[in-house]
């Protein structure tokens, strides 16, 4: 698949809906959540639980997509110590 751009605002892991990102590797080809670019089999990847209902679902990013969570979750933690 093609890699395109990121749907929507970028996330940020500061809120109740989701829960703590791991690190797994990838037992058969996925694809990025966000941007859709494939994430082939035997490469790690970054997990973020989506929680709020009976199972929690594991959605997978790439690499580049979670440094651009990481920095939004950044400017959050910034934009909080202003107050």
């Amino acid at each position: 698949m093609t890699k395109k751009t990121p749907k929507g605002r970028v996330p940020s892991l500061i809120g109740g809906t989701n829960g703590r990102p791991v690190r797994v590797e990838v037992q058969r080809r996925s694809e990025c959540y966000r941007c859709d670019d494939e994430i082939v089999a035997g490469i790690s990847c970054i997990a973020i639980p989506e929680l709020g209902g009976a199972f929690a679902n594991k959605r997978r990013v790439c690499d580049a997509c979670y440094q651009a969570i990481l920095k939004q979750t950044s400017d959050d933690l910034e934009e909080l110590r202003r107050l």
